[in-house]
């Protein structure tokens, strides 16, 4: 389950907790110290009238001093009592603050004396059950605030049979038990919530909630058109279509659900973000960071909102400020693992390689089994010549994601280097296992087999890749062809020149040289090489290798 829906179902705990607690009109209070009543500070019987006394008590209570309010009805005398008997409005009126101050089973034990004499009375039902309501409430609040989900449904147990159908109890089971993964349980709650309460969104929403957990794509999207029909402008619901159209790539559509979703409640944080995040697919730049300045506005601690500040700035070469909003994302948020992979991106582009290094080293203590940061590491040991740290991330790289060939790659480049041409032949090995399309791979396959002296296996796998080439007059074919034959090259030169695509003839100038460099023809070598370097166009990985061999 993803975390937006994870605090979806927190945010609905609390706010029917939230609902519940209000709608028994009373909030629990400190009843401070109870004091003891001398028989000579009694309220002298003569004086003594309801009227007056209940004016006076009230008064005091609305001082919000509950336990001077309660200490006068221990001033009533043993006589005065059995005068008066159980007034209603006298007795009703200390359950009210027996209750206000927290005391929940002084207040039913008052009130269930008070229902003998007055059994009808709707005024007193509806208080006493509001209290009861709330007393559970109260134990269900300890148990959430102890993190003990499991504590608080097993509550529901011993729930009086006045509160089976009680709509925002019902709803709070339905959560927890959805929270707590117990989902069958949790669509039975639903169920019986729709028999007395039918078609509720809240109940939708617990629905939505329970196929999220269970991976039900077509359920999810069945309940989220039931969602949208009742409540179109339904945040959740639009910014999981949101979510769906984006993973598809749609952005445009996503950005509709997103704006949707922002009519029905402006200051959806997630909604605000989603927004301005297509608009950053989209390359609409502008409105993108207009959208996430209005959500720093809203809550200036959202990180992901200063992530993408950051990557806006970046994008339009602004790396000081991509810098110190990335900064402000960290600083909030300071063990999330892209921040500290972008941050790297935007240090090493601000020329500040070190601190680039240290970032993403940051990056790998919080996600040490994961590939990307040990390959921005990797990139940035290489480009400063640190071969022997730059080949021990590159492998970590392969360890972790061995479908990631470009690790490959960088590894058989390093070792020709070193000149361990057993090591490069095994990556670019499997660089064409990963990627059969790119002809460098075979024709540094053949080379290595040269190098290492094997001419026969050379020749063998060169011509098994060069018959399956469809393109017999493709210069692909026609350099690897003279690999296997060596010969046919002559007017290789006139030829390369004449290709378009400026990397494609920068590579077949490289290969050219490198032929010419097996042949022993040094001199022939270095004028093609360079060619290559003259290009200034380093956007293939034989540039390099180029450069090398010239230094």
């Amino acid at each position: 389950m993803n975390k937006k829906m994870t605090d979806f179902i927190k945010l609905l705990l609390t706010a029917v907790l939230v609902s519940a607690l209000f709608s028994c009109a009373t909030t629990p209070a400190d009843s401070g110290q109870t004091i003891q009543t001398e028989s000579s500070d009694y309220i002298p019987d003569n004086e003594f009238t309801v009227e007056g006394f209940l004016e006076n008590v009230k008064n005091i209570a609305r001082t919000g001093d509950y336990a001077s309010s309660l200490y006068e009805f221990q001033r009533i005398s043993p006589k005065t009592k059995k005068r008066i008997g159980l007034n209603r409005e006298l007795y009703y009126f200390k359950a009210q603050l027996l209750n206000v101050t927290g005391d929940s089973d002084s207040a039913l034990k008052q009130a269930d004396e008070l229902l003998k004499k007055y059994p009808s009375d709707e005024k007193l039902i509806t208080f006493r059950k509001n209290v009861k309501k709330q007393k559970f409430m109260s134990q269900l609040r300890k148990e959430l605030d102890a993190e003990n989900q499991s504590g608080a449904i097993t509550l529901f147990d011993s729930l009086d049979d006045d509160f089976k159908n009680d709509f925002q109890l019902s709803l709070m089971k339905a959560s927890l038990l959805t929270a707590e993964n117990r989902l069958d349980e949790a669509e039975q709650e639903c169920d019986r919530i729709d028999a007395f309460n039918p078609s509720s969104i809240e109940v939708m929403e617990i629905r939505l909630a329970i196929t999220e957990r269970r991976g039900d794509t077509k359920k999810k999207n069945e309940q989220l058109k039931k969602i949208v029909a009742k409540d179109p402008k339904n945040a959740q619901a639009n910014i999981e279509l949101a979510e769906g159209a984006a993973i598809k790539k749609n952005y445009g559509l996503a950005k509709k659900y997103y704006q949707t979703a922002l009519s029905g409640n402006p200051k959806n944080e997630d909604a605000l973000f989603g927004l301005a995040q297509m608009d950053y697919y989209l390359e609409n730049d502008q409105a993108a960071k207009k959208t996430l300045e209005r959500l720093l506005e809203i809550n200036p601690s959202n990180a992901q909102a200063y992530s993408y500040l950051a990557k806006l700035a970046y994008a339009d070469d602004k790396y000081k400020i991509a810098v110190n909003n990335i900064e402000k994302a960290i600083a909030i948020d300071d063990k999330n693992y892209d921040y500290y992979l972008d941050y790297g991106l935007f240090l090493r582009s601000a020329g500040r390689f070190k601190d680039a290094e240290d970032s993403w080293t940051k990056a790998i203590a919080l996600k040490p089994d994961y590939f990307l940061a040990y390959a921005y590491r990797a990139g940035i040991y290489d480009e400063q010549n640190k071969f022997k740290e730059a080949l021990a991330d590159y492998k970590k790289v392969i360890q972790f994601n061995p479908k990631y060939y470009f690790a490959y790659e960088s590894i058989g480049i390093l070792a020709l280097h070193e000149k361990n041409y057993k090591d490069a032949l095994f990556a670019f090995q499997t660089c064409r296992d990963y990627n059969k399309e790119n002809i460098s791979y075979p024709l540094m396959i053949t080379y290595c087999y040269y190098m290492l002296g094997n001419e026969n296996e050379a020749k063998k796998f060169s011509e098994s890749v060069y018959r399956r080439l469809s393109d017999k007059g493709s210069m692909d074919y026609k350099m690897l062809r003279a690999y296997h034959d060596k010969n046919g090259f002559q007017t290789f030169p006139q030829q390369i020149a004449a290709l378009k695509n400026i990397n494609e003839r920068g590579k077949m100038y490289f290969y050219l040289a490198l032929f010419y460099e097996l042949s022993g023809s040094t001199e022939a070598a270095k004028e093609f090489y360079s060619k290559v370097l003259n290009m200034n166009s380093p956007m293939f990985f034989e540039y390099r290798l180029a450069e090398w061999t010239v230094e």
